[in-house]
């Protein structure tokens, strides 16, 4: 089934509107079958560079999530049924490991677009020579793709490396936080051909308050499109909190 999809976050696109077909074939599930190691979201860009029309590269990753919400939905059904084990010590010892089953829709992903006046934030950045005014816009995902790749042949860490270690989550955040910065003739600050490891001088060019401005802004233009859904549930068997948060490739090979 083809359709065309806006983005419900234009103001913030590079593609604006997108051409897809939201049929996943059997080459597809065999792509998804022997996936194991690679970052989902990569795993996403590759089936997305077949479905859509346009440069796939191009899409931020809010739009890659929103349209793999879409395809998921057309090839799976909206609903089906996830289980989390419980990992809540028991009272008596050990912990509980029970299985709970619940029923989820792809369709209750938070979706936030963006307003329809909003305007796009900018901000004061320096570089060794000047400052300049720079937009903060969402990078394409040939760029995010290039950063985690970086993080893991270069920095030889894992994504949970990242998130365990509080220096490797700093670089990595400010990292693709310069990756948001586009001047006002559209040249981005970051581009393919970027050394990462010059990236962090730019720490000392900038007062404490210009880089968490930019964090700030970061956060702002990343808070609307789709965001990961997150579950919070209860055990059936001890009645304890889960907190869940939908993995991007959940239920493509139940």
């Amino acid at each position: 089934m083809r359709k065309t999809i806006k983005s419900p976050t234009p103001q913030l696109s590079i593609l604006k509107e997108i051409n897809i077909d939201l049929d996943m074939t059997g080459r597809h599930y065999a792509l998804l079958a022997s996936c194991e190691g690679q970052l989902p979201e990569d795993v996403v860009l590759s089936i997305l560079k077949d479905l859509v029309e346009e440069d796939a590269n191009k899409l931020t990753l809010s739009e890659l999530r929103y349209l793999f919400m879409l395809v998921k939905i057309n090839s799976l059904e909206n609903k089906y049924v996830i289980s989390v084990e419980c990992t809540h010590d028991k009272k008596g010892g050990g912990v509980c490991g029970h299985k709970n089953k619940y029923e989820v829709f792809l369709s209750d992903a938070d979706l936030n677009p963006t307003p329809a006046d909003y305007e796009v934030p900018t901000i004061l950045f320096k570089t060794t020579d000047n400052e300049k005014e720079y937009k903060v816009l969402p990078p394409p995902m040939s760029m995010e793709s290039q950063l985690y790749n970086y993080f893991l042949t270069v920095k030889n860490a894992t994504p949970q490396d990242i998130a365990d270690s509080k220096e490797l989550s700093f670089e990595f955040t400010f990292m693709r936080s310069l990756m948001h910065l586009v001047d006002n003739e559209g040249n981005r600050f970051v581009t393919e051909n970027t050394g990462f490891d010059s990236l962090m001088s730019y720490l000392d060019c900038n007062k404490y308050q210009t880089i968490t401005h930019l964090c700030e802004k970061v956060l702002e233009v990343n808070s609307f499109g789709v965001q990961n859904k997150v579950y919070e549930l209860e055990c059936e068997e001890c009645g304890g909190s889960l907190v869940f948060q939908l993995p991007l490739l959940a239920g493509l090979l139940d």
